[in-house]
């Protein structure tokens, strides 16, 4: 794979790659470790390689869902067999709690419910039961999480506006709410959610395995910078680990500046005179040492708006950081979402960008169908 990836790279006439975002598969580790070699043979590979596998984060997500929903808590297959006698079909969580009064005063009066509740089963030899108002409770608090990943996907799925910049810290509201599940007074619900956190965890429990780019664009972002980065690992990792991934990605974020600062043209041509200078001004006080970094990272955060955007800030910034505005022109551009090649066998002569939100019924379907074969388009459903 890394050769042919490698062949098309040359007949392209591209010989630098920042980041390849894949999802996780075995075998796509060895592929980005072989082009990494070969990158390094090209005299390319930026930092030695060390961020060039990104991997794909709502595909992670699906697998922590679906690895999770394969033992429902009970309260979920209560509320879906109340759904499937009266629809006699399969519905969506999220539709049947806003019906709850209606469903709770429907199985208070219908004995034909009452009747197929107790004689149904959600497993062999364990009958479904009666539902009760704490099993939509339940329910609604594990479709606020579908929800959150839900929407988690399609904000890190778009293709029209930065997305490395924001799936951190949704990512970190997602298992901070996988917390909270798993803490619920009802075992079956906490044990479901357990096994979605064990999920997670294998994929970014070890943080030798994290991308720390992911890190990086969320403190290129200037809303948000590292103060928001470290608050974020302390929720997800606690204080002593947070801390501890904190440290290493402001050690890779100073190293990545520096190799961006080796390289820019401003800084090769002045460097030895600006060095002369500084120290000559330094003995009487009068100049700023501080970099770039620096200096961004100790101004106040911009207001997070619906309004803001984060390229045109860089743009607007370029003359002040020179530097920083060309490491975070590579860094925000990083694709944090890919999407399975089958879904564009859907309409072979689609012409406009993939729109999620737009195509979501489309996709769902494709994702049914693909399901059949034994294939994943990593779509959620609520």
């Amino acid at each position: 794979m890394a050769n042919g990836i490698g062949r098309c790279l040359h007949e392209w006439g591209i010989n630098k790659i920042f980041t390849v975002t894949v999802d996780n598969v075995s075998s796509n580790d060895v592929t980005i470790k072989e082009l990494s070699k070969q990158l390094t043979k090209m005299g390319t590979n930026l930092m030695n390689g060390t961020h060039l596998h990104v991997r794909f984060m709502a595909h992670i997500m699906n697998l922590v869902v679906q690895d999770g929903l394969k033992e429902s808590s009970v309260s979920i297959e209560h509320v879906r067999h109340a759904v499937r006698y009266v629809r006699q079909s399969p519905a969506r969580l999220k539709r049947a709690v806003e019906f709850e009064s209606a469903f709770s005063h429907y199985a208070s009066s219908e004995i034909g419910l009452r009747h197929y509740l107790e004689h149904s089963y959600i497993d062999v030899g364990i009958p479904t039961g009666e539902l009760l108002s704490s099993d939509w409770e339940n329910v609604k608090r594990i479709t606020k999480f579908l929800e959150i990943v839900y929407l988690l996907t399609l904000k890190i799925s778009g293709s029209r506006y930065v997305t490395s910049n924001i799936h951190f810290l949704e990512t970190c509201t997602v298992v901070v709410y996988l917390k909270q599940l798993i803490a619920n007074e009802d075992t079956i619900l906490s044990e479901m959610t357990k096994n979605m956190k064990e999920k997670f965890d294998k994929y970014w429990g070890d943080r030798g395995k994290m991308n720390k780019i992911i890190f990086i664009s969320c403190s290129l972002d200037p809303c948000y910078k590292l103060e928001s980065v470290s608050y974020a690992l302390v929720k997800m990792f606690g204080v002593d680990l947070g801390a501890t991934i904190q440290a290493e990605v402001t050690k890779y974020m100073t190293s990545l500046f520096s190799e961006y600062s080796s390289k820019h043209p401003k800084y090769r041509t002045f460097r030895i005179t600006h060095t002369r200078y500084k120290k000559y001004k330094s003995g009487s006080g009068g100049v700023d040492t501080r970099t770039e970094l620096d200096k961004y990272v100790g101004e106040e955060t911009e207001d997070d708006t619906k309004e803001f955007d984060v390229l045109l800030w860089w743009k607007l910034n370029s003359a002040r950081f020179p530097i920083l505005e060309e490491m975070a022109h590579d860094v925000l551009a990083v694709p944090i979402s890919s999407l399975a090649s089958e879904y564009w066998l859907r309409n072979k002569k689609l012409k406009q960008p993939v729109s999620v939100e737009e195509d979501l019924d489309k996709i769902e379907q494709l994702e049914q169908d693909l399901s059949s074969n034994g294939k994943d388009l990593s779509i959620i459903d609520v």
